[in-house]
């Protein structure tokens, strides 16, 4: 949703100074959105996928695929010629959720991917955050109910990663100024 996109967009420019790593499945929707605001901020993304190298799914992903080679990168778990099969892509969200150090769940319905990736990183004992949303839009249902069960922590900007990946303690790089 407008909602969602809008979010995301404002998180990764804020974390943009701590210089994270963005992570995400090159899946179509939110996954090429995160992508595609890291490249545009300058901040390296790995896209995780469910298939061999030899093919990019969606197909529509291809030419960002390949920015993301020139600023992050290209991973997957399966052999050139692997079909992008449903039963592949737990096996990528557990992937993405074991390179986390926080998974951040923007919109999803009660049975979307980004529950699977979150329930495989709470196994793993990582942080894990979801947008709240209306009670009343299913694109919200997932994520309320992580937050409501416990699973995730509510977050509201960039400012709660920050607390609780204990980067307010980093020094952000300060730029050079080029004296004559």
């Amino acid at each position: 949703t407008d909602y969602g996109r809008d979010w995301l967009r404002k998180l990764i420019t804020d974390l943009a100074p701590f210089g994270p790593i963005i992570i995400s499945g090159l899946a179509y929707g939110i996954d090429s959105l995160a992508h595609k605001q890291s490249l545009k901020s300058g901040i390296p993304t790995m896209g995780v996928l469910a298939h061999g190298l030899d093919r990019i799914y969606p197909s529509v992903n291809k030419s960002l695929a390949r920015e993301m080679v020139e600023l992050g990168g290209l991973l997957t778990d399966f052999m050139s010629g692997t079909q992008p099969d449903a039963q592949n892509f737990p096996s990528r969200n557990r992937i993405v959720a074991g390179l986390s150090d926080a998974v951040i769940v923007v919109e999803t319905g009660n049975k979307g991917g980004s529950m699977i990736t979150a329930d495989i990183a709470n196994s793993y004992h990582k942080d894990v955050f979801a947008l709240p949303g209306r009670v009343t839009d299913n694109k919200s249902e997932g994520c309320n109910k992580l937050i409501k069960e416990n699973n995730a922590q509510l977050i509201s900007g960039a400012e709660d990663i920050i607390a609780a990946l204990n980067w307010d303690n980093i020094p952000l790089p300060t730029k050079k100024i080029q004296r004559m």
